[in-house]
């Protein structure tokens, strides 16, 4: 019986920590006065950070970690027009602790934004978000991220999420992670039609531009110095007066291919047209490249000439609680770090819609062993559940181990 507590003890030591590794840090410049700030994040700071942004923190001079909100700078219209989408599929699933729900688009419609009508609860919800063409090959549009339910005294409540891709998958699926063993009960899900999205964005340092020409075809190649989040590219194009041509789209570089095996949204082999009445502009979400590959179809006419290539990323803040006299910093770039969850978006509406800014500076990269971050408890479920199941095996191995001692010397007094 000792050395199967010894083994128990051991075990906990050496079961493994996940421990968040960041690999950059920089400080936030001193305010002057209390009050909520939007700090701008450059692309020298996104371009260390992983789909959707999910490894950033921000510490007081304490390592204390201080809640925020991610938000891109663009504003949406809407028609108020919600088409409603149909559920193929909606199934808990009990041990892996999530349900499972699977949309069909058959219309073919560019999604940029769902909606779903829940169960009121007013606990944050955990979602990752994939997309299909033919329900077998998925790619990850949003990772597992938080999304707060609007708070209501209904029977039933909404999440909105305004800042997907833009795809037009022929399914959709979105797993809801019940974090509180509480299984998501979800009814409807819709789409609206926008009418207009204004946005701010940020020019990208300019990508060096190749052109090959084939048979019939013409490779554009576009290439940065390192792998960026692009949200629009802008080509210069020379040809004859009138033109419309096909171009498949692919990225190259194989440095932002995750680790789990997935495949993201920016794996997809995109196609569109460009054309002499066309703005030739293409807009991307969440697309982290270095490299990237177009192939135009030009089949019998003269092939264009792509001189130029523009590449632009939608302006990115945190916004969070500054006070003066205190001094913040962040830490960014892990593979570990999972998104947050705090109480702040919550309180969003609360928050002015015009906001001070701060600015970021001094940006190091961390070397050695890691900060002593006071973190927010952030750990996946599933390294929870992992966990349990390790220590019920071992109560497991207990019990029976009592059990045999017990009936054992029964036998024996007999």
């Amino acid at each position: 019986m000792k050395k199967l507590l010894t083994v128990i003890l051991l075990s906990f030591m050496l079961f493994p920590v996940y421990a968040q590794d960041y690999n950059w840090k920089a400080q936030i410049e001193e305010v002057s006065q209390a009050a909520y700030y939007k700090i701008f994040l450059s692309p020298d700071i996104t371009s260390k950070l992983n789909h959707s942004f999910p490894d950033i923190r921000i510490l007081d001079s304490e390592k204390n970690e201080i809640q925020y909100i991610l938000k891109k700078e663009k504003t949406v219209f809407d028609r108020n027009k919600r088409t409603e989408l149909n559920i193929i599929k909606n199934k808990y699933k009990k041990f892996k602790h999530y349900t499972e729900v699977q949309i069909e688009n058959k219309e073919n419609i560019d999604i940029s934004n769902l909606i779903f009508k829940i169960v009121n609860t007013h606990n944050p919800i955990f979602l990752k978000i994939y997309g299909s063409d033919n329900s077998d090959n998925w790619f990850v549009i949003k990772n597992n991220f938080p999304a707060v339910p609007e708070i209501t005294d209904a029977d039933s409540t909404e999440i909105k999420i305004i800042d997907l891709p833009e795809s037009n998958f022929n399914f959709y699926k979105i797993l809801f992670y019940d974090y509180d063993e509480k299984p998501i009960e979800l009814t409807n899900v819709y789409y609206h039609n926008l009418t207009n999205i204004r946005a701010e964005y940020i020019h990208l340092n300019t990508p060096k531009i190749t052109q090959k020409d084939t048979v019939g075809k013409s490779i554009i190649t576009i290439e940065f110095q390192k792998p960026e989040f692009i949200d629009m590219i802008t080509f210069g194009i020379k040809g004859p007066e009138y033109y419309l041509r096909k171009v498949k789209m692919r990225k190259k570089d194989t440095s932002s291919v995750p680790q789990t095996g997935e495949e993201f949204y920016d794996q997809f082999q995109k196609e569109f047209y460009i054309g002499s009445l066309k703005s030739n502009r293409i807009n991307l979400w969440d697309y982290k490249a270095e490299k990237i590959e177009f192939v135009v179809d030009n089949k019998d006419n003269q092939a264009l000439t792509f001189f130029k290539a523009n590449a632009y990323q939608l302006k990115n803040y945190l916004v969070t609680y500054l006070k003066p006299d205190e001094k913040y910093s962040i830490r960014f770039g892990s593979e570990t770090a999972n998104f947050p969850s705090y109480d702040l978006p919550y309180f969003k509406d609360t928050i002015p819609e015009i906001l001070p800014e701060a600015y970021i500076f001094n940006l190091k990269q961390i070397s050695g062993s890691t900060d002593n971050i006071k973190t927010i408890w952030t750990l996946s479920p599933k390294y929870l559940w992992y966990s349990v199941g390790f220590i019920g095996i071992l109560l497991l191995l207990i019990s029976f181990k009592l059990l045999r001692e017990k009936f054992g010397k029964t036998e024996k007094t007999e």
